[in-house]
Formats: structure tokens, sequence, C-alpha cells
């Protein structure tokens, strides 16, 4: 008989795979890791577009975190406050490291003679420990950000240097997070933690490449043995090494010359690649251990006998791989593509390689073998198999995706390490963020370049936003742009609360614009500002709970718009003037706990001028009269003295002229007009001073008459004299303000629904696949013990409590075209004999064999377990279980399914 066209081509071919190993294999020296984490969310879902575009363009994905706690003592004492400065200077002049933000260097504004002056929190000059702990301790910004409650714990904020999007797995990120560790390391004596995004991809890279190191060589290791054993030949398992060495060398060599990364889920390709080759091998192996004469001939044979189930079986596999394609991550949809032709790559090696190589091999190398048969003893009745698919196909609907998407890493991770300590020492490592971008629907004619952020309006309804998700029970903290807006209108003279007017918010906003400290917190143009909250250690659950109460509190700006509405003077109008009492109302409800009738306040006021109000006025008066910002000179200081202030707090206008003439003859006799000038001036500074000392009486109708009891609502209780309000509706200035919720939680909740569909839409393609490709080799019948597989499966994996994740997700394809792989070859040993029992015999001469080369995959994908990322665990646990379920469901149904006569 003519050589089979392989044999014939032999020396060809492995002429030609020398050729390729030259060019492909170098490849394996440049591989990469991808260590975008988030890669593996849906990019086409809502939630995530939205998170994408809020982390550009607030820059909350540069932000590495680092956590410090002390040997001995706190973090308050002198020793300690130097070396977290000298830290944060050291971390600062890495390169890739745009600044470092401590509790020492917190900016701190002061209003000085020469202006306003930004000053560290604690200077270096600060030598004072005491002063130091109530300086750092009393600041809003640092406690429970920077510096724990206690100050025995701090943290430093590390903005790096943005990087384009998929240049974070380069060298220059990952070199410039190392860096940060070794500098943490050799300058802290204490406990160190790094956390945040960046060190986050880059433990998972780190964890990925690892296991590529650490599981390849026990992969191997576990697939020599199984194989010897099986074939009961160490030549023959030295020949199945090669044939899997090439396979995974060819892949991974590919690779790096292609360009192509790893990431978390395809860094266990070369563990699958072994496996799955070196089943390949095994058949081919045994096969031509069986054949009689020379290696040409045995190898003919082989190939005569084996081509058509092993080429099955490897283009089912694939195909199973392939249906991974309609997953909607990017990297799962990369995986199942690589790993389906990595399967071809590996079958084309197997029938066309091994042969080849099998054909040139000296004639005592590897001997033949009489197969014996090992009848498989026991097989459970139909009837019982069919309750086994049932429970667990109901069992499968109980799988459920797990939205923590920090469960991807092992308790001892750095990743979850850092998490601890944050949620131990700061309150939560779980934060939600709500984005508020604000536009003026057409430019001010008063002021066309003023920016979103310093409407007052807005600013208020940050505050207030931010107070209703703080009463949100799970919410630990609620920072927003509002706290430095506020310490900063105070330090530039104002109120400390939201700025009085529109000029003064665009005058406070001049000084945050583009500070690295405020970054996260708004954007440079003041177009959008960001409100982070902070959540308790919780479950995943209780995280989607806080998320939705969340989002029913934006409902308010469901429409997208709002109005800037006057309240006082000639436009003013009565229902914005009623909602801003209304609203005063419940922001004073929630400030001291207790109900408050703003309307009762708006006609309070102090039946006396208090001894500090009447001082302010002499003030302003003498600044009318005798200083650089009067309109007048020489005015006798006899003459001013004699103005009573309490008489200057009612009139104005032309009473207050003509008080002014009557009080300072001098002036009325040598500068007439400048009466009026000074009335016109004074006037309006005076108001400014009764707007300040208004609240006292306000105060007093609450019952806190004491000064330091009234201090923290003085602000809010100043706002029921704002000129402006918000409305929904009405004339005013028009704005388009958005707000989105995005987060940890709400992107795990997208990504859990992600995998949930994308489980059974690959599943179903993944059926559909395999029915069509076994339709068409008339081989439709091994489809119904791989349907029984799956059903099994994905059951033992709802029993043993394993989330639906990226390795779960991808269990259900492979392990249907495990249990087609294996019912074909029973399939067509039963084809080759007669009689109603054929299928049996099938099973008796090569079940057990079937049965072995499936403990040996499942061996090789149990080593998975070892892996220090979850995914993986959970992938080498459920194709363990898949494989061995796919190799029962196959020896126990081929017998009922090749019943009668031959077909």
């Amino acid at each position: 008989m003519r050589d089979h066209v392989v044999v014939r081509a032999r020396w060809a071919i492995l002429a030609a795979l020398v050729a390729l190993c030259a060019w492909i294999l170098p490849g394996a020296m440049h591989v990469r890791e991808d260590n975008d984490v988030l890669a593996f969310l849906p990019g086409d879902h809502p939630e995530v577009v939205s998170f994408r575009e809020i982390a550009d363009r607030f820059g909350v994905l540069e932000i590495a975190l680092v956590g410090l706690h002390p040997a001995d003592g706190d973090m308050l004492s002198l020793a300690r406050v130097d070396e977290v400065r000298e830290l944060s200077r050291v971390i600062g002049e890495l390169p890739g490291v745009r600044m470092v933000l401590s509790f020492t260097d917190l900016p701190d504004p002061k209003v000085t003679e020469e202006g306003l002056e930004v000053a560290a929190l604690v200077p270096p000059d600060l030598r004072d420990e005491a002063k130091i702990r109530e300086k750092v301790l009393a600041s809003t910004d640092a406690v429970g950000n920077l510096i724990s409650r206690d100050g025995k714990a701090s943290a430093l904020l590390v903005f790096l240097l943005p990087q384009a999007h998929g240049d974070g797995e380069g060298p220059g990120r990952s070199h410039t997070l190392q860096q940060i560790r070794d500098v943490v390391a050799a300058g802290w004596q204490g406990e160190s933690h790094v956390g945040g995004g960046p060190f986050v991809e880059d433990a998972a890279a780190r964890s990925s490449r690892s296991d590529v190191n650490r599981l390849s060589p026990i992969v191997i290791g576990v697939l020599v043995l199984v194989s010897a054993l099986l074939l009961g030949s160490v030549t023959a398992a030295g020949l199945n090494l090669i044939l899997t060495g090439l396979g995974v060398g060819l892949v991974m060599g590919a690779h790096g010359r292609f360009g192509e990364p790893l990431t978390i889920v395809s860094s266990s390709l070369p563990v699958m690649m072994v496996a799955l080759g070196g089943a390949f091998g095994v058949h081919i192996l045994a096969g031509f251990q069986r054949q009689q004469g020379s290696s040409r001939e045995r190898a003919n044979a082989t190939l005569r006998e084996l081509w058509l189930p092993v080429v099955l079986s490897g283009v089912t596999t694939a195909v199973a791989f392939f249906a991974l394609v309609v997953m909607p991550q990017v990297p799962m949809q990369r995986f199942g593509v690589i790993a389906g032709t990595g399967v071809l790559l590996l079958l084309l090696l197997a029938l066309g390689v091994l042969p080849a190589l099998l054909a040139v091999l000296p004639e005592n190398l590897l001997k033949p073998r009489t197969e014996r048969a090992m009848p498989m003893r026991g097989r459970p009745p139909l009837w019982l198999m069919a309750i086994l698919a049932v429970g667990g196909a109901a069992g499968a609907t109980q799988l459920r995706a797990d939205p923590d998407m920090t469960a991807v890493f092992s308790a001892e991770s750095e990743p979850i390490q850092s998490n601890n300590f944050f949620n131990a020492h700061f309150g939560g490592s779980t934060f939600l963020q709500v984005a508020v971008e604000v536009s003026h629907a057409a430019p001010d004619p008063e002021n066309p370049d003023r920016k979103g952020l310093a409407e007052p309006t807005v600013l208020r309804e940050i505050r207030d936003l931010g107070e209703r998700i703080k009463a949100v029970p799970g919410v630990v903290d609620v920072r927003s742009v509002v706290e430095p807006v506020m310490l900063l209108n105070e330090a530039l003279g104002g109120r400390r609360g939201i700025p009085e007017t529109p000029g003064r918010a665009g005058r406070v906003l001049t000084y945050l614009q583009g500070h690295p400290a405020v970054a996260q917190l708004m954007t440079a143009d003041g177009g959008g500002a960001l409100i982070h909250i902070k959540l308790a250690p919780m479950s995943g659950a209780e995280q989607l709970r806080v998320a939705a109460e969340v989002r029913t509190l934006l409902e308010r700006h469901a429409s997208g718009q709002m109005r800037v509405v006057k309240t006082r003077g000639a436009a003013a109008s009565q229902a914005a003037h009623a909602q801003q009492i209304a609203e005063v109302g419940e922001h004073l409800t929630r400030l001291t706990g207790r109900p408050v009738d703003a309307q009762a306040l708006t006609g309070a006021a102090a039946k006396e001028p208090s001894p500090a109000l009447l001082a302010a006025v002499a003030q302003v008066r003498d600044r009318a009269l005798d200083s650089e910002d009067s309109p007048v000179e020489g005015v006798p200081r006899s003459e001013i003295d004699a103005i009573d202030p309490a008489s200057l707090i009612v009139p104005r206008g032309p009473a207050l002229e003509a008080l002014l003439r009557e009080k300072l003859p001098t002036l009325a006799a040598k500068d007439a007009e400048g009466v009026g000038f000074v009335a016109k001036h004074l006037g309006p500074w005076i108001d400014e001073v009764l707007e300040k000392f208004v609240v006292e009486g306000r105060c007093a109708a609450l019952g806190l008459s004491d000064a330091k009891a009234c201090a923290p609502i003085e602000s809010s209780l100043s706002e029921l004299d704002d000129d402006e309000w918000r409305m929904a509706t009405g004339e005013g200035r028009a704005l388009n303000l958005q707000t989105r919720l995005t987060g940890q939680p709400v992107i795990g909740a997208a990504f859990a629904e992600s995998e949930t569909r994308s489980l059974f839409e690959s599943t179903l393609v993944s059926v559909i696949g395999l029915a069509l490709t076994l339709l068409v080799a008339r081989q439709l019948r091994a489809l119904i013990p791989a349907l029984w597989t799956l059903c099994v499966t994905m059951g033992l994996l709802a029993l043993l409590g394993l989330p639906i994740s990226v390795g779960t997700s991808m269990i259900s394809c492979i392990a249907i075209g495990a249990g087609v792989d294996f019912a074909i070859h029973l399939g067509f040993r039963a084809r080759s004999f007669s009689g109603p029992d054929r299928g049996q015999r099938a099973v008796d001469e090569i079940g057990v064999v079937t049965l072995i080369s499936a403990l040996q995959l499942a061996c090789a994908f149990a080593v998975l377990l070892a892996s220090e990322l979850a995914p993986l665990r959970e992938f080498g646990i459920g194709l363990a279980i898949g494989l061995v379920g796919a190799a029962l469901g196959a020896c126990w149904l081929v017998p009922w399914l090749y019943r009668g006569r031959p077909v």
C-alpha cells in the first residue's frame, strides 16, 4: 500500500518544523504581560464606558497608595513625621512620579498681610509635637484620608505620570512601581503596604508571570509521569513531551513574535497546551504501539486508523474555544481565538510532525505493544444518569457571579493585604464615586468665562448630595471639592461655607484649579467634580445595596438641567425663595439632628446689636472715612468717632447721606460731593457686616446663644440671605448638570452581569458549533455525553460554591469539547465492531485508557490550584471535574448509544 502523504513528506515536514521553530521560538523571550485587570470588563457596557470616561477625566487610575504603620508609637511623633516627609520626597523624585501627598505637606491656606499663603500642614520648622498632633488631627482633609483618626497609621497618595492606554504593561510603569516598593522597604522600618489601581494591575501581571514560571514545569512532570504509565514506555513519554514542548514553545513564541501580551487568563496557556497536546500525542503514540512492522509501516497504519477521530476531537475542542469570542470581554475573546488556534496547531503537530518523527524512528526504539483490554466494572443505570443531569442543570441555575472584583486575588496577595490595612486603619478600602459635570447652557453675558463650579448653587448641590449620601448605612466617609472650597473661602474673607456669590466662588476656584492636591476632586477646567464615597468593609451584595441607595439620591438630577434663579431684588422669584427656605431647613436638620423650621428663622434677629456687631460696623466706618480705601481725605478723627455705629445700621441711600452731612460738617463744607461717595461705599460695606451678624438672632432662635455652639451652622444660617438659588425651572441662568455613579461596586455589578450572560451565550454557541461539526461528520450522538457532562459539571461547581468568574465562565465550553472528544474515540472504536454490544466492547477495550487520559488532563489542570490568582484556581478545579466527568459520561453512555446493528 502506498505511503500516507504525511509519511511521504516526512523529511519536508520536519525541515519545515525546524524553520518554523527558528523563526517563532525566539519570540518566547519577548512575551509581555498585560496588566490591565479592567480590560476584563465588558467594553460596551454603559457602566464600564462611564467608569473609563470618569477615570480618564479625573485621573483616578493614576493614583497609587502607600500605607504606613510604625513599629512602635504613632505617626505624629517628631521622628515619624520627619520620616514620612523624607519618604514622600524620595518617592516624589522617582521617574514616572508626578507628586506625592502626605499629611505633612497637605496644603493649609492662610490669609496674611501679603495675601493668601498656602503652606504645608506640618511645615519643617514646626517642631512641637503637641502642636503637630493638634493641627493634624484637627484637619478634616487629613483625618481619614492621609492620617487615621487615632494617628497610628498614615497614607501617601502617589500621583503617577499618565500613560497612554495600553502602555501600563510596559517596563516603565512596572519599573516605577517596583522602585516605590524598594524605596518604602528601605526607608520605612514599620509595617507598609502598597495599593491603588496601578499596584493592583502590576500585582496581576506579577502573579501571572509567576504562575507561568512555577506551574509549567510541574505540569510537564505530570505529563511525563502519566504518559509513561499509560503508554508503558519512557521513550513514548519523551516523544510526547517533545511534541507538547514544541506546541507550547510555538504558542508562546507567537505571543512574543506578534506582540500579543499575556493576560490573567492567557497565562494558563502553557498549562493548557501541555495538557491538550499531551492528549493528542497519547492517542497517536498508543495507536503506533498497537501496529506491527517497520516504523514507516506502523506510522502509515496509525494515521489511517486515527486521523479522522483525532481530527474530529481536535476540531471540536477548537470549536469549543472559539465559542468564547461571543464573550463581551476583549481578553476573553482573544484568549478563545488564541486557544482555539493553539489546539489546531497541536492537532497539526500530532497528525503531521509526530507521525513524521515516528516514521524515521529506529526500529527497536519504540517496540510494538499488545493492547490489553481493561474492562470498566460497574455502570450506573440510565435513570440515575438522567437524575444526575437534571439535578446538575437545576444546580447550575444557582450559579451567581461575585461583584467583588478583589476576589481575583488570594488572601496573601499584595492587593488584599493592602485592602485589609486600609479597612483596619481608615475605615474602608472600597469607594463609590459620583461625577458631577456642569456647564452653562448659554454663556453668561455678565461673565462669559465663568466656570460651572464657580456657581455657588452647584457647589451647594454637591455639598447637600454628599450629606445625603453620608446618611446611607454603610457609608463611612464622603469627600468632595466643597471642603477645600469652604476652607479657602473663609481664608479669603468670606464665610466658612459655600461662597456667597459667583464672583467669590470664581476667585476661590482660581486658587484650586490645576493643583495636584485636588486633582482627584475637580477637573482643571472647572467643569467637573468628583464625590468620593468610602464604604465600610462589607459583602458584595451589601455594596450593591449601598450603590442602589446612592443612585436613588441622584434621581434629583435626572433631568440634566437646573436654573439659577434670583431670590432677592426686583427679579426675585417667590417660588425660588420658598425652595431656598425649605432646603436650608433640610440642611440645618441634617447638621443639628433635629427638625428645624427655617421659615421661622427668616424673621429672627437679635433684639439689640451685639458689641461685636457694633465693633465691626465701626471698622467699616473708619475704613470709609480714614483709610486707603476711603474716597475722601482730611476728615477729623473726632467727627468720625462721634458717629455712633448703631446709628449706621438702618439708614441707606439719601438717609445715610443726610446722617453723614450732619455728623461730618468739615467734610460737608469742604467736599459736598465726597459725602455722597462715602455713603455709596459705606452702605454696602455695612450690609456685608450685617449679613455676617444676622445669624446671631437665628442662633438664639435655635437655642444656641453660645458662639461656640453656633459656629458649625453659622454659614448655613447665612444661606437664607443668599441672592440666588437652584430651581428645576424658572427665569435665570440655565445650567447643564449631569451626575453619574461609578466605582468598584458599580463596575463589579456590570462585570458580574456580563459574566453571567456570557457564560450562557458562549455555552449555547459552543453547543450549536459542536452540533454542526458533528452533524457534518455523522457523529451527532457524541454530543449527548457532552451535554450530560455539561449539566453535571456546572451542577458540581454550584455545589462547591464556586462563583461565575473569568475562570469558571470558560469551563462549560471546554467541558463540552472534552465530552465530545472522549465520545468520538469510543464511538469510532464501537463502529469497528458488530453486534448489539459493540458500544460495550469499545468501552471494555479503551474505556480505562480513556479514563486514565482524562485523569492525566485533570491532574495537569489541577496544578492550577497552586495559582496566585483565584480565576485560574477556579478554572483548574472546574476543568479537572469536567474532564473526569466527560470521560465517565462517555464510558457510561456510549454502550447505550451504540446498541444494535452497525450504522
